[in-house]
């Protein structure tokens, strides 16, 4: 019974025109062999990045198209959790800025472990990314303004305040009455860290 079924799905799929049914069909798709014989050093592999799949409906886009709607799902509206650098690169004129206070990072000053050792946790994420801490502070022109913008990074623990976030905050304020700009701040936290 299995294999009847095998071979009607056979004929069926490449429209043969000997099929017991009485219709025929026109042939669409003709099976030269069967299986796969790829060999697995000709497949090629995706690279890790290209597609971007929409958590809320499921609607799969590559990411350059995903950039294109402002990280907005473009079948749902989902707002994509995007970082520091995307928001700079739509933000600021040209995506031209000037990041202050890179100098600054995190520390463990008291030794401290909770399930995992702080200065590991550190070690990991900076091995990971390119984030010194959860805030960036730029400075650029956004419409011909001159403007300070701070962005937090949820993906640096989730972007929990820490001294080196107040630090820069703190400093970005002193920079933009210095220079008399207006200051804008994304927050993107997950609370107080605790470490």
């Amino acid at each position: 019974m299995k294999k009847e079924r095998e071979e009607d799905l056979e004929v069926n799929l490449t429209g043969d025109e000997n099929s017991t049914g009485g219709e025929v069909k026109p042939k669409w798709y003709k099976r030269i062999r069967k299986g796969i014989l790829t060999s697995t050093s000709e497949k090629k592999e995706t690279p890790e990045g290209l597609w971007t799949k929409c958590p809320e409906c499921n609607y799969i886009c590559t990411t350059t198209e995903l950039k294109e709607h402002l990280f907005v799902c473009p079948k749902c509206n989902y707002h994509h959790r995007i970082g520091s650098e995307e928001y700079y690169d739509f933000l600021f004129d040209g995506e031209e800025y000037i990041e202050l206070f890179d100098n600054i990072r995190s520390k463990d000053f008291l030794n401290f472990t909770d399930l995992k050792n702080y200065q590991k946790r550190l070690d990991d994420i900076h091995a990971k990314t390119d984030l010194k801490d959860s805030m960036r502070v730029a400075t650029g022109k956004v419409n011909g303004e001159g403007i300070v913008i701070a962005c937090m990074d949820f993906e640096f623990i989730g972007g929990s305040l820490g001294s080196v976030m107040g630090e820069k905050f703190s400093r970005a304020v002193d920079y933009c009455i210095e220079n008399k700009l207006p200051f804008l701040v994304i927050s993107k936290s997950g609370g107080a860290r605790m470490m």
